[in-house]
């Protein structure tokens, strides 16, 4: 008995994939210009509001565009895992993983290619601010950047890019090279921290993905080890110590 290979989505599917990338990175790009952390820390409710807006509106578009391509979050990664002992597993797995890139990059990488870590200025002032800590903490870090940023991230943006490198049902290396051309585009994002935070960035959105893929891709793994990386920075820079959020 021959088993055929799935077949790759049509042109037509591939381009639109092309199309919902662009179109998104676009906006990304758009609504990030006007809204770093620079200007909203310190800022009034409306520019907080405005910060938590943006994402809730990437979320919609990116959602709108799934549909249209026929799938739903559930598709991506956005369902409850077989095992949530697993899940508790990878954000261990997945905290020590991103310690230890980031500290490789920083003591090692970045040096060698005569670049500086991440520029981390605009989070000083959440030192002893309490309500501005309170705000980047909760809803920012555990809303806005771990739901929100790993919704469109792993789960939207990694979807469209295997769809357009591989087809309909793309195979394991193609979803690895989604995974790294995701952690790419997630790092270009961050351009507001310098070349170095970018590339650093980057690498945590790579493992990330690679978290994504070990759990049977999905997102929960994700979203829970997003949330205590930036949670954990957020109180580094409220109280004065080293930390930076992803």
């Amino acid at each position: 008995m021959t088993v055929s290979a799935c077949p790759a989505a049509p042109t037509g599917q591939r381009l639109k994939a092309l199309l919902q990338l662009a179109i998104l990175s676009l906006l990304v790009v758009a609504l990030s210009v006007s809204l770093s952390p620079s200007e909203v820390i310190g800022a009034g409710p409306g520019m907080k509001l405005a910060l938590l807006g943006r994402m809730a509106l990437l979320v919609a578009v990116a959602t709108w565009m799934l549909r249209s391509a026929g799938k739903r979050w559930s598709d991506v990664g956005m369902r409850a895992p077989r095992r949530w002992w697993i899940t508790g597993v990878a954000v261990v797995a997945g905290y020590l993983a991103l310690g230890g890139a980031a500290a490789l990059l920083q003591l090692l990488i970045l040096p060698r290619l005569g670049l500086a870590g991440p520029d981390l200025a605009a989070f000083a002032g959440l030192r002893g601010d309490l309500p501005e800590y309170l705000f980047w903490a909760l809803p920012v870090a555990f809303g806005s950047a771990a739901f929100g940023e790993e919704l469109v991230a792993r789960g939207f943006l990694t979807d469209r890019i295997a769809t357009l490198l591989g087809g309909a049902a793309p195979g394991g290396g193609v979803l690895f090279a989604a995974v790294l051309l995701q952690g790419v585009l997630f790092g270009a994002c961050h351009a507001y921290q310098g070349l170095g935070g970018a590339l650093v960035t980057a690498v945590v959105g790579m493992v990330l993905g690679l978290v994504w893929l070990w759990t049977g891709r999905n997102l929960w793994a994700c979203i829970f080890l997003h949330g205590l990386v930036d949670f954990v920075s957020m109180t580094a820079f409220y109280t004065g110590a080293v930390g930076g959020p992803a």
